[in-house]
């Protein structure tokens, strides 16, 4: 069985990229491994003096938002095995760590980076140059006029 992995943050790239993903995954009969990173940036911890609470809320948070994600599967393809990874991680560096063994990588074009002008974000953009499987960079769909 192969393995496909998807990157999730909550934004609504991640979710573009997640439905993607398990569509592809139920299509090929593969294993879809939903990766959430977490990381505190260094500019957040150079100015805040972080207790264990602080760093409990980030990791909190990413476990909230894979086990939403592996809900999500569970609802729109109930077929698709699936399992969660939740890292402490930069996120590109968490896809590429849990994709050594993947037919697949499944991105979203943005997440919830700083750079929202940039066409693809930082992630995507480590990905591409380093992936040793195939990817797909899924792109939000046209704005509504």
């Amino acid at each position: 069985m192969g393995i496909i992995v998807v990157g999730v943050d909550g934004s609504e790239g991640a979710a573009i990229a997640l439905d993607f993903a398990m569509k592809e995954a139920a299509l090929r009969g593969s294993k879809l491994r939903i990766v959430s990173a977490w990381e505190i940036p260094a500019s957040v911890l150079a100015s805040v003096v972080a207790g264990k609470e602080f760093y409990e809320e980030f990791r909190e948070n990413a476990i909230r938002v894979a086990q939403e994600a592996a809900a999500l599967v569970d609802e729109k393809e109930p077929t698709v095995e699936h399992e969660e990874v939740v890292v402490e991680s930069q996120a590109a560096k968490a896809l590429l760590d849990n994709a050594t063994d993947a037919e697949l990588m499944v991105v979203g074009r943005r997440g919830h980076g700083t750079f929202t002008e940039m066409l693809l974000g930082s992630i995507s953009r480590q990905v591409v140059a380093h992936a040793k499987c195939a990817l797909v960079i899924v792109p939000a769909p046209p704005a509504k006029k």
